[in-house]
């Protein structure tokens, strides 16, 4: 088989598509492929099929993919024909889509090296600079979501992140495979209400739970698109947990103000004991709470009252819960602990959610997950200046798309 062949194996060429000649340049460290079309034929038009004569012809270079320690590239005059009815048009190459300069070996090379590694890397080990990277991924996810089809989108998440430091956010839509299926602007409530516009009113009936933090904005978008919204909206137990250990650190930190000198430092390292589920707590982190109740007595009244929240959402019934969390309220409330007193207020306003929450088991722990995810990707590509950019990387990580070019 000699070289004309090769590559035409390679590259996965038929008729009329053939290999004219190989040329090696030692000095730049290139191969030049030539590729060429027979003679006389007629070629269809990209648009409505018809075979057409040529008009006139581009010259095109795409990159391929490394032959040994060269950079291999693919040259070739590409034809415009000229269709009767819908004018000149260029015709479609095999070997590469409309728009690239790479093939699609290539650039399926590119997709599997992205998966793996950041940016950074990839643009460092292949050559190829920043835009050319976002010129593939964006080529990647527009294959993938035309693929992609009807996702269930019966168990939602929603849940927001910082596109960088400051108020500026992305809403991140998810389901419970952990699938992200939309990432929309802001975090307003026609950012969530841009999703379920793509949704069919069929979608909307079949949702079940929409798992979320108790932002108004969500809720409000939520109930206006999604039938029966007050008995899907779940309002996750992540967010409770955090609204009460706000608390406790806050009453903390007051209280340590007041305590003897000599016992703050030993208050101060405790910090952590006191976030943590008692069931976890060892022999010893269990002595050093037990000592420092008498001096830090308000902490200790939120934290009995943060792990009375965690027995109530785990041990109970959603009927039985319901009486459990009027008595934590009323409890709560009755405390002299003022941001206690804020926490239980924000329960009690938000309490059906929450009993949503149990009753039909939703949580954003996957969100959650995708968020962290996110804010790893976010460090690894030492940021993003483009939103778009930073929303396109999102759904190219954890959309769950085909993103390989056909080959």
């Amino acid at each position: 088989m000699d070289q004309n062949r090769l590559y035409e194996r390679i590259l996965g060429l038929s008729q009329p598509w053939y290999v004219s000649s190989v040329e090696l340049n030692e000095a730049s460290g290139e191969i030049t492929v030539e590729v060429d079309l027979i003679d006389g034929i007629l070629l269809l038009c990209p648009k409505c099929g018809k075979s057409c004569p040529r008009y006139d012809h581009r010259p095109r270079k795409w990159r391929h993919l490394d032959t040994c320690q060269f950079q291999t590239l693919i040259r070739s005059d590409v034809p415009r024909i000229n269709c009767p009815e819908h004018g000149a048009l260029t015709i479609q190459v095999p070997w590469a889509e409309d728009s690239s300069r790479y093939t699609q070996l290539f650039e399926g090379s590119v997709i599997g090296w992205l998966q793996e590694t950041s940016i950074r890397a990839v643009s460092r080990r292949l050559g190829l600079s920043w835009s050319a990277i976002d010129g593939i991924m964006a080529r990647a996810v527009k294959r993938g979501l035309k693929r992609r089809g009807t996702l269930d989108a019966t168990r939602l998440a929603v849940d927001e992140t910082s596109f960088r430091k400051g108020h500026d956010y992305v809403t991140i839509v998810s389901n419970q495979h952990g699938r992200v299926l939309a990432v929309e602007e802001g975090k307003s409530s026609s950012s969530l209400a841009q999703y379920y516009k793509s949704l069919s009113p069929a979608q909307r009936v079949k949702v079940e739970s929409i798992s979320m933090d108790m932002s108004p904005a969500f809720q409000k978008a939520t109930l206006e698109y999604i039938p029966d919204a007050k008995r899907k909206i779940a309002f996750d137990h992540f967010h409770i947990a955090q609204s009460l250990l706000e608390a406790l650190n806050v009453t903390r930190k007051s209280e340590l103000l007041q305590v003897d000198q000599s016992l703050r430092k030993h208050a101060h390292q405790t910090r952590y004991h006191w976030m943590r589920n008692r069931h976890t707590l060892d022999i010893q982190q269990k002595s050093q709470l037990d000592a420092l109740v008498c001096q830090l007595s308000d902490t200790a009244l939120v934290w009995y009252f943060k792990e009375k929240a965690r027995d109530i959402w785990k041990g109970n019934r959603v009927r039985g819960a319901t009486t459990a969390w009027r008595e934590w309220i009323g409890l709560a409330k009755a405390s002299a602990i003022k941001p206690l007193q804020v926490t239980a207020g924000h329960i009690e306003k938000n309490l059906w959610g929450i009993l949503n929450a149990m009753r039909l088991q939703a949580s954003n722990a996957l969100a959650e997950a995708i968020n962290s995810k996110i804010r790893i990707l976010r460090v690894k590509a030492h940021g993003y200046r483009n939103k778009e950019r930073f929303k396109r990387a999102i759904l190219f990580h954890f959309g769950g798309l085909s993103l390989e070019p056909t080959h």
